[in-house]
C-alpha cells in the first residue's frame, strides 16, 4: 500500500499527518538540529503529497519552532528545539490528585445546571438530579494543556460555590468531601481535534487529542463528580511498573506447547 493510500484512510488532514511524519523524523533523529531537511519536491515524492500539502505541513512545524525557513538556502531543523511538553498520565487516585498542583483553571463559558439523566459515557455510579456544568481550560504557566468538561453535582457545588469554580474541582471535592468518595474511574480514547478543543489548546483543526472520561461516585452508588478532558496527542504520556511480584514465578517461565 503506498503512502498516499494509508494517508486516505485516516481522518486526519493530510498536511497534519505529513507533519506528523516529519516530526517524527526529527524526534528519531533521522535529521538533527542544525540539518537541513529535504527540498518540497524530494519531501512530495516520499510522502506522495501535493506541493501544497507539504508546504501547510511545513507551516504547522515552523509554527511549533521545530523548523526555520530561509529564502534561498532552505529548511533546517532549529538547532534549539522547543522543549517538549509533557503529561504523565496519572494511573493511581494518588498521582491525580497531586498531579492537579499548579494548575490554574479559566472558565471559558458560563456555568449551567444539567440533569443527570444528560450526562453521558458516565464510568461509574448512576447520576440522577442537578448537575452544574463547567467548561474550562486548564493551564500550567501561561500554556493550556487541557480542555475540560465538568459536572458536578449540585448539591456538593454549593458546598464552596468560589473554590469550584476557581480550583481544580478534584482537588476541592478530595479535601471538602473526601469521605463521601467511594470509586472513581477513567476511561483513555484516542480522537483528533475539533474546532472548540482547537481553538482553546491551540493545535491545528483535526490534530491527535488524547481524551480521558473520569467519574467519582459515592458509596450510595450516585456520581458526585463527571468530567471529559481532552489534551494535545503529543503531550500525554503513560508510565506504569508491571507488578512481576504479583504475577509469580508461573508467569515468568517459558509456556511448554
Amino acid at each position: 500500500m503506498t503512502n498516499a493510500e494509508l494517508y486516505i484512510r485516516s481522518r486526519q488532514p493530510l498536511y497534519m499527518q505529513a507533519a506528523g511524519q516529519i516530526r517524527l523524523k526529527v524526534e528519531n533523529g533521522d535529521w538533527l538540529p542544525g540539518d537541513q531537511i529535504p527540498v518540497i519536491e524530494v519531501l512530495q515524492a516520499e510522502f506522495g503529497l501535493s506541493r501544497a500539502t507539504i508546504r501547510e505541513a511545513l507551516d504547522v512545524l515552523e509554527g511549533e519552532g521545530l523548523i526555520e525557513r530561509y529564502r534561498g538556502k532552505g529548511t533546517f531543523v532549529r538547532a534549539q528545539l522547543p522543549e517538549r511538553r509533557s503529561y504523565g498520565l496519572p494511573t493511581t487516585w494518588k498521582d491525580l490528585v497531586t498531579g492537579l498542583e499548579n494548575v490554574s483553571p479559566k472558565m471559558i463559558a458560563p456555568i449551567a445546571r444539567e440533569e443527570g439523566e444528560r450526562i453521558r459515557d458516565v464510568q461509574a455510579g448512576e447520576a440522577h438530579g442537578g448537575y452544574m456544568r463547567f467548561e474550562r481550560v486548564h493551564s500550567r504557566g501561561e500554556e493550556p494543556y487541557c480542555l475540560i468538561d465538568i459536572f458536578l453535582r449540585e448539591d456538593v457545588f454549593e458546598t464552596d460555590r468560589e473554590r469550584f469554580q476557581t480550583a481544580p474541582v478534584i482537588r476541592v471535592l478530595v479535601e471538602r468531601h473526601g469521605e463521601r468518595i467511594a470509586t472513581a474511574r477513567q476511561r483513555v480514547t484516542f480522537s483528533i481535534a475539533d474546532e472548540r478543543t482547537a481553538n482553546a489548546l491551540g493545535v491545528a483543526l483535526g490534530a491527535p487529542v488524547v481524551e480521558i472520561l473520569r467519574t467519582i461516585a459515592d458509596g450510595e452508588g450516585r456520581v458526585v463528580a463527571h468530567t471529559h478532558a481532552r489534551y494535545p496527542g503529543e503531550y500525554v504520556r503513560l508510565d506504569f511498573d508491571f507488578n512481576i511480584a504479583e504475577a509469580g514465578p508461573a508467569a515468568l517461565s517459558p509456556t511448554e506447547e
